[in-house]
Parts: C-alpha cells; sequence; structure tokens
C-alpha cells in the first residue's frame, strides 16, 4: 500500500475563492484539503476592503453579484459578524440618466444624488460637477475579516504553506505532490491565482489568463472624518492617463483611504510604470480629495488577473470568468473576485461534485 493521504476534494490555492470552496464543501460533510504555498488570503485576496456591488454591463456578471449579495448576508449570520458595511457606492459615467434608467430597468435601487448629499456621504472629496448615481445596496466588504473567519471554519482541511508541486491524473484520481507528502484526490479545483497558469502547463493544459501588477494609494483621514461612514466611488468619466476609472474606497481596518486608478482593458499583461502610476494617484488625490492626508500616504502594490483578449479581437471585458476542465481537474480563471466569493463558492463546489460547468464559466465561443 502505497503512503498517500486521502481526500475526495483537493483545492490549490487558498484566497477568497479557494476558501469559499472548501467552505462550502466542509459543511457539506466531505473531505476537503486546500493547500496555499503562503498564508491563505495573503496574495491577491490581501488587504483590508473592497468595493461590493452589483452594477454590471454583463447579465452574467449582475446574476452573480445579486446571488453573492445573498450569500454575504448568510455569512454574516452564520460568523456572527458585519463582513460589509452596507453604506452604498457612488458611481459616475458619462451619460448618467442613460446609465440610471440602465440600472433601474435592471431592478437596482439606484437614484441621483445632489451635491450636497455627495458631502454628507462622502466627506473625503469635494462634489462632482456631473450627476452621480449611487447604488444604495452596495458598500465595501471588510476583507481581511472575511478572510479570518472562512480560514478558521476550516481546520485541518486548510494547509497553509504547502505549496503544490504538481498533479497528475491517474485511473480515478488525481496525486497532488506536496513537498512532504502525496494526497490522492477523486476531483482538483485550481484557483492559485497568477500560478493558476503555471499549474495548467505543468500538466499541458493553457489556461487563458493574464496579470498586472496594480498600485493604489492609502492615505490617513483627516481627524474630522475619522469617525465617519463613508461610500465607496467609481468615476467612469475620469479617464486621466488612459485608465478605465478612477475609484476610492475607506480602508476599514485602520482610518484610511484608498485611491487608485484602474488600468485600461488593453494594459492587462503589463503592468505599467508604478512610478507614474502613483504619481498620477497623488495628482488626483490633491486635485479632488481634500479630506485626505496627501503628505502621508502607503503604496500597496497587487496582482490583478484576468483572461486574454480574444485572438480575433472580439469586444472583451476584464471581469469574464471561465473554467478549463481536462479530466478530474478544473482551473479557474478571472480577476475581480473578492465581492463574488459566496456565490463562486457554491457554484464550484457544485462543479468539483461532479456538475457540468456551468455556463457563464465556458469559454466564450
Amino acid at each position: 500500500m502505497l503512503p498517500f493521504e486521502e481526500t475526495e476534494i483537493a483545492i490549490v490555492g487558498a484566497g477568497i475563492v479557494g476558501l469559499s470552496v472548501a467552505h462550502v464543501l466542509r459543511g457539506l460533510g466531505l473531505s476537503v484539503r486546500c493547500f496555499d504555498a503562503a498564508a491563505a488570503g495573503g496574495a491577491q485576496s490581501a488587504g483590508g476592503s473592497r468595493i461590493m456591488r452589483a452594477a454590471y454591463s454583463d447579465a452574467r456578471m449582475l446574476w452573480l453579484a445579486r446571488k453573492a449579495r445573498d450569500g454575504w448576508d448568510r455569512w454574516e449570520a452564520a460568523a456572527g459578524l458585519a463582513l460589509i458595511d452596507r453604506t452604498g457606492s457612488f458611481l459616475i459615467v458619462e451619460r448618467p440618466q442613460d446609465e440610471l434608467a440602465r440600472l433601474e430597468g435592471l431592478g437596482l435601487k439606484v437614484r441621483v444624488v445632489p451635491p450636497a448629499e455627495q458631502e454628507e456621504l462622502l466627506p473625503v472629496r469635494r462634489p462632482w460637477s456631473r450627476p452621480v448615481i449611487l447604488e444604495e445596496e452596495a458598500g465595501t466588504i471588510r476583507a481581511r475579516a472575511s478572510v479570518e473567519w472562512l480560514k478558521s471554519s476550516l481546520g485541518e482541511a486548510l494547509l497553509e504553506h504547502t505549496a503544490v508541486l504538481g498533479l497528475s491524473q491517474r485511473s480515478g484520481h488525481v496525486l497532488v505532490s506536496t513537498r512532504k507528502a502525496i494526497y490522492r484526490a477523486r476531483r482538483v479545483l485550481v484557483c492559485a491565482g497568477m500560478q493558476t497558469p503555471v499549474i495548467g502547463r505543468h500538466m499541458g493544459v493553457e489556461v487563458p489568463q493574464v496579470y498586472s501588477v496594480h498600485q493604489r494609494l492609502l492615505f490617513p483621514l483627516k481627524p474630522a472624518l475619522r469617525e465617519r461612514p463613508m461610500v465607496s466611488f467609481r468615476d467612469k468619466s475620469d479617464h486621466r492617463q488612459g485608465v478605465l476609472y478612477t475609484y476610492g474606497l475607506p480602508a476599514l481596518h485602520d482610518d484610511l483611504f484608498a485611491v487608485g486608478l484602474e488600468p485600461s482593458d488593453t494594459d492587462r499583461s503589463g503592468g505599467g510604470h508604478p512610478d507614474q502610476v502613483v504619481e498620477h494617484t497623488l495628482a488626483l488625490v490633491e486635485e479632488t480629495l481634500p479630506g485626505l492626508d496627501a503628505s502621508r500616504f502607503d503604496i500597496e502594490s497587487c496582482v490583478s488577473t484576468s483572461l486574454e483578449h480574444p485572438a480575433d479581437g472580439a469586444p472583451w471585458e476584464s471581469e469574464r470568468l471561465e473554467v478549463v476542465r481536462r479530466g478530474a481537474v478544473d482551473f479557474f480563471a478571472g480577476g475581480h473576485l473578492f465581492k463574488f466569493a459566496p456565490a463562486l463558492g457554491e457554484m464550484l463546489a457544485g462543479m468539483v461534485l461532479g456538475s457540468d460547468v456551468p455556463a457563464m464559466l465556458q469559454p466564450d465561443g
């Protein structure tokens, strides 16, 4: 008898997605092991806050965001913790009335916010000169608290600082090689962020995912504003330096406010020049956010993954998701995932238990 460790499901990657899937499977009473080469939630899922929203142009992503919102409610009830500050989120677009009508038609609770209320809801920023849409049921996710709660729910199912060195498909199972043990699993899900294509290539599988390095700046709030609840914002009318939009959100863990420039979809496989990103972000703050102390800031660099552009030049969205299936191994790819975690956990758990790849996760075309 070979000395294998046995598990029904192996999950490679303990970011927010891997933790969520493991949480669902463990809740069903299944044997699961969730591996991470470092600390769980310490790579792309690191940081204190994420924007929670449902305003998407893709109907599939809107459905997923709504399903996730219900999932966050269940997580909060189970954890006995407030995992989301439901203060709302501002959306600024070039055709606000058209966007407002579209979002209302999708059933989202939205309204236009006048300048005086903008100052009340987001006192760190000067009011916009154009109409501002408030997505009332949006908010800010307490990312760090969410990761810690998921970790605590997994117990021995979570194996931190345990790198998966290789996967090998055999008849009826997959061998998962780590430095100190070999695990035999019925199915494997790889959701390891920027490492997912690397693991795929080891098995002769091409996963169409790229990554870029993104910088955002964290500024102290001026003293009078530190106890004020605040909305997040996405200004999709601000394309300074060619970005898709500018954004900001309260960093709920330590009285900071995060500001960033979201790179364009055509700039997802490089990362740009970090010195210029910092310079341009600082200029945005000095120009429009007087409630922040621009003399002091921290730089937070992170990796952002997304799917590759289609070779035929077809329309492309950076927030698409995809699963590549090879036998008993599924490779999950995409980006901007934190807000979807409860819904993705349920969807991917069902998939690895034997279901087909959901239609919205299949390659387009």
